[in-house]
């Protein structure tokens, strides 16, 4: 299937230095779409410290970026926002409702399935917020089925956004948290309550849908920001992946998990999903790659519906011991070298990879981190230029581990 990456005009805004990564990539009737940066055309962050001038500046790109394709927001299935808020928990619900008044003058209605996060930083000094997404065109933007069950949580304002789409066989859901119709957290403080809660969210949607956790080919963790439970020590990442087991029914899916700090106070995580009905779904596991910090119970990568999605991938041993500690190109390397392993077993490479997402974990400058990730994407894989998102989060699901990627390609 062709794939057509889109890069920006001299009008649109850039990365800063030479990046292989595409604003978009349109394959088939879908558009992949890379975080939005709040950068302009010189690489500039606009807005300095101001959430609701970035967050327009980010909305005005992304509707740039799709009317370059003759598309609009309205096209919009998916979401996925991440911003920067280092106040207590009992504010971050106000800035949260700030950015998103503005948010709401871009949502269409009805909106994209949409899942929000706080990051501990984004690629560039004061940027504040990023978002990505994945839009329709032609016969499956018109054919598609919003789904919102009537017993699903609801957010703390007023927002047109849903809690997933049907298309034809595929279901994207938005990111589900342990809350009631109010947006106030339910379960605080149980972490077994909250996962099985959310779980319980999900299989609403996917029942709506016409489709069971048998269809489930990739499922994204947003755990708490250094979270344990008190009496066994237990890290929150570890609990969740252990309840999630229960919910695998046939091909397993494939897991990414990143520590954030969550919208409302006493959430411990969020999930979202995505599913595809697909009778030849294949999967991968322990396909040689070293050691992994999800269980064995679900793969390395999984194709569907002629998509393939790889796992979240780090640089652990099978010990569980990290290699090339404290070593960013080191991993990295280690990470994509990981990537090429799963991709080669559905007969992909790199050259196939439509969207690429990047986990960071860092004390010291997150933009040099990611040059340097473009710089090593560009010497391994010359003709790829995938839609990207890299993200600065608190950590990944073991100590010592610097970097995470994961991706979807289509052969």
């Amino acid at each position: 299937m062709k794939k057509e990456p889109n890069f920006p005009s001299p009008a649109m805004w850039h990365w800063r230095g030479q990046s292989p990564f595409a604003h978009t990539v349109t394959v088939g009737d879908q558009v992949f779409i890379s975080g939005q940066q709040s950068l302009d055309e010189h690489g500039s962050v606009v807005g300095l410290g101001d959430i609701a001038a970035q967050t327009r500046r980010v909305f005005e790109n992304m509707k740039a970026s799709l009317e370059a394709l003759g598309m609009s927001l309205s096209d919009l299935v998916r979401l996925n926002t991440y911003y920067v808020f280092d106040g207590d928990d009992t504010d971050a619900t106000a800035y949260w409702e700030e950015m998103t008044r503005v948010r709401l003058e871009y949502f269409p209605n009805p909106g994209p399935a949409a899942t929000a996060v706080r990051a501990k930083g984004m690629p560039y000094q004061g940027q504040l917020i990023q978002i990505e997404g994945v839009a329709l065109k032609g016969e499956s933007r018109r054919d598609r089925e919003r789904i919102m069950p009537e017993e699903s949580w609801d957010w703390s304002i007023a927002v047109p956004l849903s809690q997933g789409w049907k298309i034809g066989d595929r279901i994207f859901l938005g990111g589900q948290i342990s809350a009631d119709k109010t947006g106030a957290s339910v379960h605080v403080g149980d972490l077994d309550a909250q996962t099985h809660n959310i779980f319980g969210y999900m299989k609403q949607i996917l029942n709506d849908a016409g489709a069971s956790f048998e269809d489930m080919v990739r499922l994204k963790i947003c755990f708490k920001y250094d979270s344990k439970d008190p009496e066994t020590g237990e890290a929150f990442v570890d609990r969740i992946m252990e309840i999630s087991k229960e919910y695998v029914a046939g091909p397993p899916p494939v897991i990414t998990a990143f520590a954030v700090d969550l919208l409302y106070p006493g959430l411990d995580l969020e999930l979202d999903a995505m599913a595809i009905v697909d009778s030849n779904t294949k999967t991968l596991s322990h396909t040689g790659v070293g050691g992994r910090y999800q269980p064995s119970e679900f793969s390395d990568g999984i194709y569907a519906d002629n998509e393939i999605y790889v796992a979240g991938q780090v640089a652990l041993e099978a010990d569980n011991a990290i290699i090339a500690p404290g070593d960013f190109e080191g991993q990295a390397r280690e990470v994509f070298d990981r990537l090429t392993t799963v991709l080669n077993g559905f007969d992909a490479t790199l050259n196939d990879v439509v969207k690429l997402n990047l986990f960071l974990v860092t004390d010291a400058d997150t933009e040099a981190m990611f040059n340097r990730v473009c710089e090593i994407w560009a010497e391994l894989c010359p003709d790829g230029h995938p839609a990207v998102t890299p993200v600065r989060v608190h950590e990944l699901a073991r100590p010592g581990l610097l970097i995470q990627a994961d991706c979807i390609a289509i052969r």
